[in-house]
């Protein structure tokens, strides 16, 4: 274990944070492993090159599947970045009413985000799977693109036997606060375990880590992750920290 456990962030959209620059100042002074995702790899470009020095900060490129139908012209964009970029996110596919109709295009890109991993190894995914789940499970299968690159289900919501499927390919996940609220959030944060389970804010899209300071809060999802495990928050807060660790 880490003798100075760090907080860990491991899903948040800094870029769309108030003043974004000053708080990945702020998180690499407070040394908090943070996954900073994007949704287009053009705002990617735009954070590595202010973040190139960080330590703590990561800067992930993305084509958010939300925005696929508009974006696709950027998906030469983003095979490229891949290669500059050891975190990949915020990608995936979302078949919920509002999105399903673009699921092609979201297969698309998707399949090339997975095909290019697979050829330049060793990166570490952060994926969005809202009712999606079985979809990408069958993609990853497909590729192997899990056997050679880091998958981490951000916000997992599906079904007990998709995680089961997901874990046993070695597939981590990325908890928050709003997610342990429900008691299917719990019931996965338990099957994961502290081998498995990172904690993320997800901010500005979650209620519960918002911060005076402009920073999220990641009290909220170690507290609520430590009551889940039945441990203390400092033995969950270093469990999250020693497996950030392998990847930052």
């Amino acid at each position: 274990m880490m003798s100075t456990p760090s907080r860990v962030d491991a899903h948040c959209h800094v870029d769309l944070l108030d003043n974004w620059q000053e708080v990945i100042r702020k998180l690499e002074r407070r040394a908090q492993f943070t996954l900073a995702v994007t949704t287009t790899p053009k705002a990617w470009a735009t954070e590595q090159e202010f973040a190139r020095h960080c330590r703590y900060v990561r800067i992930g490129v993305g084509l958010h599947p939300q925005v696929v139908r508009e974006r696709m012209a950027e998906l030469p964009l983003l095979e490229r970045a891949i290669g500059d970029s050891r975190f990949v996110g915020e990608v995936g596919l979302d078949a919920s009413p509002m999105h399903k109709d673009s699921l092609p295009d979201q297969r698309k890109v998707l399949g090339r985000v997975f095909s290019v991993c697979t050829e330049v190894r060793g990166r570490v995914l952060s994926l969005h799977s809202l009712r999606a789940a079985g979809l990408i499970l069958e993609m990853l299968e497909e590729t192997k693109v899990h056997e050679t690159n880091t998958i981490i289900f951000h916000w997992f919501t599906g079904s007990a036997s998709e995680l089961k499927r997901a874990l046993s390919m070695g597939a981590k996940i990325s908890v928050n606060a709003d997610m342990l609220r429900t008691e299917r959030g719990r019931s996965h944060a338990r099957m994961a375990g502290p081998e498995c389970t990172l904690t993320e804010s997800d901010a500005p899209f979650t209620r519960a880590h918002s911060s005076v300071d402009g920073v999220p809060n990641m009290e909220p999802a170690i507290n609520a992750l430590a009551e889940c495990w039945g441990v203390s928050v400092p033995v969950a807060m270093s469990s999250v920290a020693h497996l950030a660790h392998r990847y930052w």
